[in-house]
């Protein structure tokens, strides 16, 4: 063996981690087993939560200022881009809550086992660039305690460039945020919750804090806030309205793609849709009015706007390094980086790391890839985001433009085209239902980037405004989220009516996975997981000897359950088509579920 032959080999997940050798599936991407799926409404509403509770959301209202908005009209176009985010989250939300699986296996139904790599590469691509814009948020946050501790630190001199768009306390703090970090992927994504719902809590009081002592010093909430006037008037006034709807929506987007990693955690799909929903309508909308609040007050009680909540404790400590001030900079710290860690890990450390996990299974598990994740993140300059919130709404809203195309094809084919129906041990195989055209399903590749070409001027343009003048580019740029989902959906619906494939397994007959209850096992037509023999439960790791519900022309495949009749309901198809009848069937005779392939290999290639 060579040298670099032993490295790799050095380098692989250990066996007993990954216990195969597929270059398909670690335990990573197995489906979350039931004990394991503890995510109520508290949890589910923490994971949109810690977004809202975060610095990020308090800043946001300050690009009021770049597209001529009120800041009460800018409040009322994040209340619509809630709304359209739960629209989207929601509907994105049905493969994790329905067969217990994450963003890569959804991909992979969706875009082939192979095409489903360009998806992932883009999440990843994602989370590396939240990643590091969290973690400088983060490192001022450790700033804030270690101002608390020592006024030699709050005044250290700056040994950097001025070329350097930071400072030496700013490099500290985030290299401090970044060690901190690390700790966390000590522990698996689904025991995240208890850490998700304490940072939260913690910062809500923190900003309730800050908020209540800021009003009560200005005698009031101050004239900036309850100012209602804009710089645009007519059309564009409304594009603005529309562009902050899809700004809005871009900003939380790498979440909603890639919702079914954590509503796969969920206990029930009510605990889902309450948590989610609460989440992005209460938090989102009452952390922005915080923001503005705080500006407002800032103007009039210190002359200049302070939208960065770490400017405050910065003028406060200047001002007066007292207890009181060393206090109130010691525990917003401690909760501002509290949320900061919690939004890193849950939307891009652990979601890049199960993803990468996908990519690269032999050598990457979800650890590994966050580690990965947060090494790289340094390479994008996250400091360079918020010298303008111009350049900060930039980088927020072309999340969208890559990512609502993305959202809108799984959306299509898991509604219309597959109607919510797929088989989990598939989406391991190589060659198997989601083989497609050589691992590719083109229809989803073409619509997505077809979805997202459109947007990509407009995302230039927003960074230099001398590169074209085309006033129709630019507006749909404003209102990328909802062009681009429609001709994504339209269009992937369009070419699978032309250009049909036929599904030929609807599901697993059988729960290998330990998934489900008895209950769902059975309403979802499959053999419970207590019912699967010892033998069955060790071959869902391989690739043979699987069980599946069919869906052919083909009524020879007979099942080795006897009473599966009893726990299954008849199906009125025989062979689906995705040529847009919605799933209807191309033949009239009826088939029974208990009409499944128990046969291993053999009855497979049949």
């Amino acid at each position: 063996m060579t040298r670099f032959a032993r490295i790799l080999k050095a380098l692989e997940v250990p066996v007993g981690e990954r216990q195969t050798l597929n270059f398909l599936k670690n335990p990573d991407l197995l489906p979350i087993r039931r004990e394991n799926q503890t995510w109520g409404f508290w949890s589910n509403f923490a994971y949109w939560g810690v977004i809202s509770f975060s610095v990020g959301t308090w800043i946001s209202a300050s690009s009021a200022l770049d597209v001529g908005l009120s800041y009460p009209e800018t409040i009322g176009t994040y209340i619509v881009g809630d709304a359209l985010t739960i629209v989207f989250t929601l509907a994105n939300s049905y493969p994790g809550s329905d067969w217990k699986i994450g963003y890569t296996l959804s991909q992979r139904f969706v875009f082939g086992v192979y095409g489903s790599t360009f998806g992932i590469l883009i999440r990843v691509l994602l989370s590396i660039v939240n990643y590091g814009s969290n973690a400088w948020l983060g490192g001022l946050s450790i700033n804030l305690i270690l101002d608390s501790w020592s006024h030699h630190y709050l005044t250290l001199p700056n040994t950097l460039s001025s070329h350097v768009a930071m400072t030496t306390k700013q490099v500290i703090g985030f290299m401090i945020f970044h060690v901190l970090t690390c700790f966390c992927y000590l522990m698996k994504p689904y025991q995240s919750n208890h850490f998700l719902i304490i940072s939260c809590v913690a910062t809500f009081f923190a900003m309730l804090g800050m908020i209540i002592y800021l009003t009560k010093e200005n005698h009031g909430v101050g004239s900036l806030f309850t100012s209602t006037a804009g710089t645009a008037t007519g059309s564009k006034k409304a594009w603005a309205w529309v562009y902050m709807i899809s700004y809005w929506f871009g900003s939380v987007s790498p979440g909603s793609v890639n919702q079914s990693d954590y509503s796969r955690f969920g206990t029930s799909t009510t605990a889902i849709w309450l948590g989610t929903i609460c989440a992005l309508l209460i938090p989102t909308t009452l952390i922005p009015v915080f923001g503005v609040i705080g500006a407002s007050t800032s103007e009039s009680l210190y002359g200049t706007q302070f939208w960065m909540p770490f400017d405050f404790f910065d003028h406060w400590l200047t001002t007066n390094y007292s207890a009181g001030a060393r206090a109130g900079a010691f525990f917003c710290g401690v909760a501002f980086t509290l949320s900061q860690m919690a939004y890193t890990i849950s939307n891009s450390g652990f979601a890049s790391g199960m993803d990468l996990a996908g990519v690269f299974p032999k050598y990457i598990n979800i650890k590994r890839g966050a580690l990965i994740t947060g090494a790289l993140s340094f390479a994008c300059l996250p400091w360079n985001f918020y010298n303008s919130s111009s350049i900060f709404l930039t980088v927020m809203s072309s999340f969208g433009v890559i990512v609502t195309p993305l959202i809108s094809v799984m959306i299509c084919d898991n509604f219309l085209i597959r109607k919510r129906q797929y088989s989990v041990s598939q989406a391991f195989i190589a060659h198997g239902e989601y083989y497609f055209n050589k691992g590719v399903n083109w229809r989803a590749m073409v619509a997505w980037v077809v979805g997202m070409t459109p947007g990509l001027p407009g995302i230039a343009w927003q960074v230099n405004n001398d590169y074209f003048h085309n006033e129709g580019i630019v507006n749909f740029y404003y209102g990328d989220s909802f062009f681009s989902f429609a001709i994504s959906f339209f269009l992937y619906w369009g070419l699978c009516w032309a250009f049909p494939f036929k599904i030929e397994i609807l599901h697993d007959a059988k729960d290998y996975y330990g998934a489900f209850t008895t209950e769902e096992a059975l309403a979802k037509d499959m053999i419970p997981f207590d019912e699967v023999d010892d033998a069955e439960r060790d071959a869902y790791m391989g690739d043979e000897n699987l069980t599946y519900v069919r869906v052919s022309d083909n009524s020879s495949f007979e099942s080795n359950e006897d009473d599966l009749e009893k726990k299954t309901q008849p199906v009125v198809c025989t062979t689906i088509e995705t040529n847009g009848t919605l799933g209807k069937s191309t033949s009239s005779e009826g088939v029974s579920l208990n009409h499944v392939n128990s046969t291993s290999a053999e009855s497979k290639k049949d």
